[in-house]
Order: structure tokens, then sequence, then C-alpha cells
């Protein structure tokens, strides 16, 4: 309160706070003084990752990926660098590209005159899950539950009953259970129909999009892929719980958690915080108590809301009428954060460790070719700790993955088995890159290396850069750590490929699935993650590393050309960040990963002795060549 209004200041000095319930301006450099801390609500604003550095002689070391990045949040470019179409959104949030807050503006403005008022949310809402069936299988349902219908109704007016919910009340349990079950098929099939009005409301159908009412046809599954990315929901394109809880609320309702969602990472940046509630563990303080680690995240964002008065939906919808799109060309807020723990400091010694869970190394199918595999129950865990005052402090615990078995392309131009598996000991990381690129080895399948984009609004085959980065999509997502074994008396470090990155195979890490060796991290927790692990450590902006690698290859009939001319945007960490990769539980009969490919089954293999993948053991020992 003490700090006096200032708006006569230019725009780069100007910083909101709010008092009593009203809104004010004053002098940014005087806030910070005070204590306060600015949260950067501004359309320029990205992750620590991908902010530009001095280069020393007065100009910047440009991260290529940035402007890709603005773009992309502010709906105004697509994966490609290229200008979005009028109209289109890009709905990134899921893959750890947030909305800017003039997208979430105009989206507020246009939902507060409610255009799904006519959509019965209570009936969504009532049904936690809708299943979805194949067109055959979902007219046969269908017929099964008319003709339930018709069987209860008859029954219905033979029993002089009101309703089909009394006829719950008959003896026959064999009649009451088909009563029971037709109740909750009729329940889902109206809720259906509200699911149906609710995407159109949203306009998320694709413009052209040829959808049979009633039907969960591709037409309604892209909808629902629509809006589950425009909502941050991990449901697999499928009517779940968490999609159906999401479809059953106001319009307005979801777009204050997207606003929530987005404030989040602007204050966790601010912050510059971790710990997000994802393990719970006590500490000794100085003092000798015995103190929680706490969630430092969650603390960060509710102090800012309550400050600012963004704690309702209503309240942040007057928010953005107060603020017209052009204020956040300057906007920051002033806020008071809770104080940080005291084993936080500028240099604080982190390690990671990875658990790798449990670890089937026999192939994926018996010997009559069917898939086997014991189920894993311990999957892999990624944890981030600081050492102070002797103890191992654990800040966040995250689902992570492990290599398994995988498709392999051999020299012979055919697919195999091969067991990619992660390195186990320890390691460091010494470099982290931002916006980072995957050199695809001539063992990728080559139609991993193309993709359908409407181009002119004709659609054509282009190279895939979604696979290779850099960008969101790619193999190494936003951001990736190298782990090596640090080099001695003067060599090089040796590295294995596996890398700590971010990734949009979300169901890889929520679900019992692999990866090709490297432990994925949800894109917005690897950005997260490396965020703090650079600004609690010393390091070396390198910035743009010039990479200028090319490669042509032949699909169907044409050739392609890829281009990388950067690897990404580097950071150097010294001290390197210590590492350690667990072994894990070996499950099954075989104890050790198979180095040699494996045939797959059904598949016809030209005669000969079988490729030996290049850095195989056997290869190394002169056992064959790719």
């Amino acid at each position: 309160p003490s700090l006096p209004a200032r708006a006569d200041l230019p725009p780069e000095r100007r910083a909101l706070i709010v008092v009593d319930g009203q809104e004010r301006i004053v002098d940014a450099e005087e806030a910070v003084r005070a204590g306060l801390t600015l949260i950067d609500l501004r359309d320029q604003w990205t992750p620590y990752i991908f902010t530009e550095a001095p280069d020393g002689e007065g100009g910047v070391l440009t991260n290529r990926y940035r402007a890709v990045y603005l773009g992309l949040a502010a709906d105004t470019a697509d994966a490609d660098g290229q200008p979005l179409p009028h109209g289109e959104h890009n709905f990134l949030e899921l893959y750890g590209i947030p909305p800017t807050l003039p997208v979430l503006r105009a989206r507020f403005l246009a939902d507060e005159k409610d255009a799904c008022a006519g959509v019965d949310l209570a009936a969504i809402a009532a049904v936690p899950s809708i299943p979805a069936r194949e067109a055959k299988a979902e007219a046969k349902e269908t017929a099964r539950v008319d003709a339930l219908a018709r069987k209860f109704e008859k029954l219905r007016l033979d029993a002089h009953a009101a309703t089909l919910a009394e006829m719950t009340t008959i003896q026959d349990p064999r009649l009451a259970d088909e009563a029971k079950g037709l109740q909750k098929a009729l329940a889902q099939r109206t809720a259906f129909g509200e699911v149906e009005k609710r995407l159109l409301c949203e306009s998320l159908f694709a413009p052209r999009a040829r959808h049979a009412p009633g039907r969960f046809d591709e037409a309604m599954r892209t909808a629902v892929i629509r809006f589950q990315h425009k909502h941050k929901l991990y449901d697999a394109a499928a009517l779940r719980p968490d999609t159906m809880a999401a479809l059953g609320k106001r319009l307005l309702d979801n777009d204050y958690a997207a606003l929530v969602r987005t404030i989040t990472e602007r204050v966790v940046s601010a912050a510059n915080v971790l710990e997000d509630g994802s393990i719970e563990a006590t500490y000794q303080g100085a003092s000798g108590q015995t103190l929680p680690v706490r969630n430092m995240v969650d603390e960060a964002r509710r102090a800012t809301l309550a400050q600012l008065g963004l704690d309702t939906p209503a309240h942040a919808l007057a928010f953005f009428q107060r603020h017209p799109a052009e204020d956040f060309q300057w906007l920051r807020a002033a806020v008071r954060l809770p104080a940080v723990p005291e084993y936080y400091s500028p240099d604080m010694d982190l390690s990671v460790e990875v658990d790798r869970g449990d670890v089937i190394y026999d192939p994926p199918f018996d010997e009559k070719g069917r898939p086997q595999g014991p189920p894993r129950k311990h999957y892999p865990m990624l944890t981030m700790r600081v050492k102070y005052r002797g103890q191992l402090i654990p800040l966040v615990k995250w689902r992570t993955t492990i290599g398994g078995w995988r498709s392999d392309l051999a020299s012979n131009g055919y697919e195999y088995f091969r067991y990619k598996g992660s390195d186990i000991g320890p390691r460091v990381w010494r470099h982290v890159v931002s916006g980072p690129v995957w050199i695809a080895p001539n063992s990728t399948p080559v139609r991993a290396l193309v993709k359908d984009k409407v181009v002119n609004r004709q659609s054509q085959l282009v190279v895939n850069y979604d696979e290779v980065g850099p960008g969101y999509l790619s193999a190494y997502g936003l951001v990736a750590a190298y782990n090596v074994v640090p080099g001695k008396d003067g060599k090089e470090d040796w590295d294995n490929g596996v890398r700590v990155h971010g990734s949009s195979e979300i169901l890889s890490i929520k679900q019992d699935k692999y990866s090709h060796g490297c432990h994925r991290l949800m894109n917005h927790l690897a950005v997260r993650l490396f965020s703090f692990v650079l600004q609690h450590r010393p390091v070396k902006i390198i910035g743009d590393r010039a990479l200028n690698f090319a490669r042509q290859f032949l699909w169907k009939d044409d050739v392609y050309e890829l281009r990388l001319p950067s690897r990404g945007y580097w950071y150097e960490l010294d001290p390197p960040l210590p590492i350690n990769v667990l072994e894990g539980n070996i499950l099954g009969k075989t104890k050790k990963p198979i180095t040699t490919y494996v045939p797959k089954p059904g598949v016809a293999y030209p005669p000969g002795p079988m490729p030996v993948p290049p850095d195989s053991p056997e290869a190394r020992a002169g056992g064959g060549e790719e």
C-alpha cells in the first residue's frame, strides 16, 4: 500500500498491484525493492529456457525456437512457423505451450454470452463415462437398448407404474438388473446427445466434418480430441471421467481453469520454484526442527490469484473486461510471494535419481507369436533432490519412461524387434538444450519422416519436422538434458544417446508404455525442471549451436530433403549435475538385455544371416555389420 500510483510511467517501467480491491500502476523497480515479485503477463513471455542472453558484444544469443513458441502461444503460427489460418486455434497447453493472456481474454469475452446455455450440463455430469464403439457395435447396442426399452414400456404399462424408475422395485432380480442397465444406457444416450451439442457450440467440429448424430465416428473423435487439447485433458480420445466432468461444466468455469494453469506457469517462472506436492517428505532445518517439503507451486499460485483478485471466474472476466488486449504488451503484476525454504540458494547442490521400476527383457511375444509379458506394477520415477546440511531432500517425484522393445529398420530393409534399453548407473548432465533436434538414425522407419499437411487448402506430403524437431511434438520435446559419462584425462564425455527430455508421447508416460531408451517427462514439467536447474546452478550460456545437417531420403515415388541448421540453444552446467539410474526390478525369464535383432512374428525375411545392429556388442566384436 505504501507504493505510490505512477500511471505516468512508460510501459516498460509499469507494474500492476491491487490495493483494497483497486488496481494501481506503480514503479516496477520500486515494487521489487519493496520485496514484491514481478509476474510477467505480457505477450512476449516465454519460460526461462527460451529467453535470449546477451552475447557480450551488444547483441543477443538468438534462440531460434523462441519465435515459433510465441507464435504457437498466440495462435498466430503453426508448428512449422507458418501463419495460422484465421479463426483456428492451436490448443497446445497439453503439450507444454500455454496460451497467451490475450488468447484467454478472447475466450472469456466470447463465452460470457454462453453459447452453450442450451446444453443440459446436468445430463452430462450425471454420466461418468460413455464407451466408444465401432459403427457395427454401436448399431447392435442401439438395437439392444431399443428392444429392452420396448420390453420395459410394456411391463410399465402392465404394472401401472408412472416411470421406469418405479420398475426397479420389482422382485425379479433379473428384471431389476435389466432395468438398471436400461436406465444407464438411456442416460448415456441422452448425455451423448448433449455432448454433441456442447462440442458444436464450442465450434470444435472441423468445418467440413461429416458427423452422424449419435455415432462416435471420426468427426466426433476429432472434436473430442480438440476439446481435450483445449482443456488439457489426458483421456486418449475417449469420453472418460475427466473429459465428461469438463464437458459438464460451464464455459467460463473451464476458461477459468485454463487461466489458473496459465498463470501458474508464469508464477512458477517468476518465483523460480519447483516443489509441486508430488512427494511428501521432511527435512531437518538449521534450528533442528523437522519441516515438511512445502508445495511451493501451489503456495505461489494461491498468493498471486488472491492478491490480484483473480479468485473466481467472475473476477477473472471482470479483469479481462478492464484490460484490452493491448495492455498485455506491457502488463506485469507485482505480488508478495511466500518466502522460499532455507535450502534454497543461487547455487543448489541438486541431483537426480531415476528408478526404472519393473524391467522386462523377455521378447514381447511367445513361441507362437502371441503377445506376452508380465504386467508392470512399479513404473519408472524421476526424483529431483537437493543436498542440504548432509540431507538429500526430494523436491519432486514424477512418472517417466524407460526403453523397451521397439521396431528397428535393419540394413536389409526389413523391420525387426530390438530391445532399446536405458543405461544404468551414475551419469551427469553437462548440457541442457532448449529447442533440441533429434538426428534420426538410418534405422528409423522412413514412414516416420513424412507427414500430411494442408498447404494452400490442399493436402500434401512434406518432411515431418514434428518428429525431429525443434518442436513440442519432436522426439526430445521442448527441452532435453544429455546423460553422459564424464570424460577423463582430456577425453570427451561418453554419450550413449540417452536423454531426459520433454515429450508429447503423453500416454507413454501415464500408461504402460516404453520409450526408445530415454526418460520422458511431460513437456510442461520438463520446462519447469530445467528452467529451475539453470537458475540454481553455475551455467555457461553457449546459445545456438550450428549443425547444418542435410539428408535426402526416398518415400514411395518422391525424394525429400531433411535440413537441420541448428542443434538447439545450449546451456553448459559447470560443474555438471549428477544423475543416477537404478537397475530396477528385473521381471521375466531373461535377466540381461538381448542385444541382437529379434524377428517379428509373421514376417517373411530374406534368406541369409540376420543383420547385426552396428552399435551392438556383436558388431564391435566382429560379429557382423549393418
